[in-house]
């Protein structure tokens, strides 16, 4: 049964408004669908032992929804409402997203990580792939690894300004965890980048490169445009007027997407 959550008008962000933009058509996608029902309700994190505290309600289902009813509630959650999810997070952490990657406005903040989410997951939330460490979920495709108190990872302490969820059900397949985590576990790579000595556009390609392999560091030109540049160009799209609106783009779309400078808005 998909949950129905109560919440204050300050906690719903505005999640049930429904779109008035057809979506971008591609031969392998639907459009988007709007549901009027999910909202934010906000509760305490999970606590860990080490974990920051401060950046706490990060939660889309109450606390104490079980895993079957969190996945058939997600189904319901629009492509628009994920931009929404994705902006409020970014609002929420603004100010270490901004120490972090140097983005000189909001808006370039917002358009990056739907871009982000473009790429990974084309704005849904319930899609899941892989295994191991590279088992991922939602929006971002938050893999295990950016979770903490699990034997098989370390925790990433290079962010204390937000919280890192335990690794379970409950967090790894709540949406607004779900996406919170993958800007942190971002996050932990830009800081790796930034004490590397990397700046700018290049502090953002090496920090997406280290999101997808582990490593800030790659041998190969063409996955960094393939991924990190693709981010860049789908992010540019974003920030034509498309932060808010139930239109979305896809990887490898030609309708306004600009590849031969991808990083140009940065």
């Amino acid at each position: 049964m998909t949950p129905s959550p109560s919440a204050t008008p300050a906690q719903s962000l505005a999640l049930n408004i429904m779109p008035h933009v057809m979506p971008t058509p591609t031969a392998k996608q639907t459009k988007a669908t709007a549901t009027p029902i999910a909202t934010f309700n906000p509760a305490v994190p999970t606590p860990t032992p080490k974990a920051a505290t401060a950046s706490g309600g990060d939660r889309y289902f109450p606390a104490g929804t079980s895993v079957d009813a969190i996945k058939s509630g997600s189904k319901s959650i629009s492509r628009q409402q994920v931009k929404l999810l994705i902006e409020s997070q970014v609002d929420k952490n603004w100010s270490v997203i901004q120490d972090r990657t140097g983005f000189t406005t909001i808006e370039k903040a917002y358009a990056f990580f739907l871009g982000f989410s473009t790429r990974e997951a084309t704005l849904q939330v319930v899609l899941e792939t892989g295994d191991g460490p590279s088992h991922s979920y939602g929006p971002l495709q938050t893999a295990e690894p950016a979770y903490v108190n699990d034997k098989n990872y370390a925790p990433e302490k290079d962010v204390p300004e937000m919280t890192q969820y335990d690794l379970t059900d409950q967090n790894f397949y709540d949406p607004g965890v779900a996406v919170h985590s993958g800007i942190r576990h971002f996050l932990h790579f830009a800081t790796q980048a930034k004490k590397a000595g990397y700046t700018g556009k290049e502090l953002l390609r090496h920090a997406l490169i280290g999101f997808n392999s582990g490593s800030i560091e790659s041998n190969d030109p063409q996955w960094m445009k393939e991924y990190a540049d693709e981010i860049g160009a789908l992010s540019g799209w974003y920030l034509q007027g498309h932060l808010t609106d139930a239109a979305y783009t896809y990887t490898g779309s030609t309708s306004g997407v600009d590849r031969n400078n991808p990083w140009g808005w940065y």
